[in-house]
């Protein structure tokens, strides 16, 4: 799909009739416009075009009556306004011109949805059925991206959230796989029916009626459960909608969005500590197995200062036992009348007294203290050796004060959330009422997800049982029906189990293509070297894992920005359907560099981009230079003679 002109006639903040036109190639037009000059408005004039519908920031729809053009409603004094906005494009080799009109006389106001295709006008009921197939409403949020919506895509890394879910759903039908889920449920109803002309041929058989009768009692059973769960399945999806759309109402309200998205952060970090304390826990568990070695730390300590204390003593003992030895031989090999320390002449007191001091050396209790000291040593060596209790009762000590700092964390993180769910509800009835259906709503979805698995599980036994009779009455050879029935049955069980397995094939292939295309264009935009790679999970969140493979934890607002366009990318290069990418504010979180890095890498979004920013976002001559040959045109809205006025100035064109 190409877009070639965009045509808005008193739509919002547009008065009269202006258009931007495109030239018929690939490549960025660039739309400068100043804050409230009505840049969002733009991105609903294509909203508009494709879905009928023109939404507030919080994506809430605005009504019908506030999308004419105030000043030309004041000007009309009284008298019907048009309010138009039309897309010309090319798609699948034709040429189409789309237009949805509204006009409005007081309070009364209609709309009027024209399609036309190589100028040839289709009908009402055709045009509404083709502009649903080009553009499904599920997806618009794929080709019409709001960088200040941004916190939708971060919860497809949140396996437990419903908005995560809807938007999961939404790619996948972008995706195409909802065509093999029905051609899979398709095949199985008519599997089903030809088990039915089975029944009834078995039922007229006397050989086989009881069979033919209780296999047309389960096959009843088995219609019943498809049908419970199919109901229970929608009716998730319509309260997962209804959830998303309750989350974003509360949001909206005054002075609280702030609040939810710390509520939000305090929720993400609640449930990372809970995760932590829990490996903390286990951790302490392992070691509380070895933990009769912390008993003996005490005795061990008190032993082995008592053999200090002893080696100590016998150690200066020794001192003087080994000097004294020493002494004696000394005195011995000099003689009786000379000091064997200095060698000089003893008299007769001094050599008495040396005498009767080397009489008490005995070299039998040097050998004993010398013989206890080592007997000492080995102790001690061997005390210390076992002493791990001591080095135990540390880590036991950590891991505990880890594990009661975490508790702490989490009930902080508790109070916290509680303050911030109080403050949610505190200012008026209405956000009360607001935060108490979103409860019930989550304990409804709760409920149908549960009963859909109980009601899928029965119905699969209720498959096993079908196929036992089956076999049981073709087994009899009696009661069959006509052949033709058990081919169509065959081939519709095998058609049906076929597209099961497609649709699991299928859908790993694209999260490997989607996870490799993203990968590719984060690479191309990121500045942290250190992140290599996105992962992808079952929602088709993205996560960026380091060069060690582990995920990043706690990334910023910036991050978060980038995976989110390379999230877009990947779905345009994997998708069946792809076509123009219009982005208004795509730069809010990005710093000077990233921002670079994201216009230089805008041609692997999409073949055709609009950008919607402001000159703080993307300096003109910086658009210009990264863009270089790719840029098709550069328009600025600028303010007429109102705030309610704007006016599109095309600046230049290839």
């Amino acid at each position: 799909m190409r877009y070639q002109k965009l045509t808005v006639e008193n739509f919002l903040v547009f008065i009269g009739e202006q258009e931007i036109k495109i030239p018929d190639k690939d490549g960025v037009v660039v739309i400068y416009g100043r804050n409230g000059k009505g840049k969002t408005s733009l991105l609903n004039a294509f909203r508009w075009a494709w879905t009928g519908e023109v939404r507030k920031r919080s994506t809430r729809p605005l009504p019908l009556e506030d999308i004419a053009n105030k000043v030309a409603l004041a000007e009309a004094s009284g008298d019907s306004v048009r309010c138009r906005v039309r897309l010309e494009f090319e798609a699948d080799g034709a040429q189409w011109d789309l237009t949805r009109s509204l006009i409005r006389k007081g309070d009364e106001c209609s709309t009027e949805l024209t399609l036309r295709r190589d100028a040839v006008a289709l009908s009402a009921a055709d045009a509404m059925r083709k502009v649903a197939e080009l553009m499904p409403r599920e997806i618009e949020q794929f080709f019409l991206f709001d960088g200040e919506l941004l916190d939708q895509y971060e919860k497809l890394l949140d396996d437990d959230s419903t908005a995560g879910s809807t938007l999961r759903d939404a790619i996948e039908r972008i995706l195409g796989l909802p065509i093999l889920e029905n051609a899979a449920r398709d095949s199985a109803r008519v599997a089903e029916h030809a088990g039915e002309l089975v029944a009834a041929a078995a039922k007229r058989d006397s050989k086989t009626k009881k069979l033919g009768q209780t296999l047309g009692t389960e096959q009843t059973r088995l219609r019943a459960f498809r049908q419970n769960y199919e109901a229970e399945d929608q009716k998730a999806k319509d309260l997962e909608a209804e959830s998303t759309q309750l989350d974003q109402q509360l949001a909206e309200q005054s002075g609280k969005l702030e609040i939810k998205a710390r509520r939000d952060e305090t929720l993400k970090r609640l449930k990372e500590a809970k995760a932590q304390r829990d490996a903390a826990k286990e951790e302490f568990e392992n070691l509380l197995a070895e933990s009769w070695r912390a008993v003996l730390v005490a005795p061990i300590e008190a032993r082995i200062k008592q053999d200090i204390k002893a080696l100590e003593a016998i150690e200066a003992q020794l001192d003087e036992l080994r000097f004294a030895a020493t002494l004696a031989r000394h005195y011995e090999a000099t003689g009786a009348d000379t000091c064997p320390v200095c060698e000089s002449r003893l008299n007769a007191n001094s050599r008495a007294a040396l005498e009767q001091h080397l009489q008490g050396a005995d070299s039998s209790e040097l050998s004993a203290k010398e013989d206890k000291a080592a007997a000492l040593k080995a102790s001690l060596k061997r005390l210390r050796e076992s002493g791990r209790g001591h080095e135990l009762r540390a880590n036991l000590r950590t891991v505990e004060d880890g594990y009661l700092n975490l508790q702490q964390r989490i009930e902080d993180y508790q109070d916290d959330i509680d303050d911030f769910e109080d403050k949610l509800k505190g200012q008026d009835t209405g956000l009360t009422e607001l935060v108490q259906r979103s409860k019930n709503v989550s304990i409804l979805l709760r409920q149908a997800k549960a009963a859909y698995k109980d009601e899928w599980e029965k119905y699969e036994q209720a498959k096993k049982n079908v196929a036992k009779l089956e076999e049981q009455i073709r087994k009899t050879g009696a009661g069959q029906a006509d052949p033709s029935v058990y081919e169509r049955q065959q081939t519709a069980e095998a058609l049906a189990d076929l597209y099961q397995k497609a649709i699991v094939i299928y859908r790993d292939q694209l999260k490997e293509s989607i996870q490799e295309k993203a990968t590719e264009l984060f690479r191309s935009m990121r500045s942290e070297r250190d992140y290599v790679k996105l992962a992808i999970n079952e929602s088709y969140g993205l996560r960026i894992l380091d060069r060690a493979g582990t995920p990043v934890k706690h990334r910023s607002a910036g991050y978060e920005h980038l995976v989110a366009l390379s999230l877009l990318g990947g779905l345009q290069a994997s998708s069946p359907i792809s076509g123009p990418l219009v982005m208004d504010s795509p730069f809010g979180r990005l710093d000077d560099h990233h921002v670079d890095g994201v216009v230089a890498n805008l041609d692997k979004l999409s073949s055709q981009v609009f950008l919607l920013v402001h000159e703080r976002e993307l300096p003109r001559e910086t658009a210009r230079d990264l863009l270089r040959g790719r840029m098709l045109a550069e328009y600025e809205l600028s303010r007429g003679a109102s705030a309610h006025e704007t006016n599109i100035q095309e600046l230049r064109s290839v």
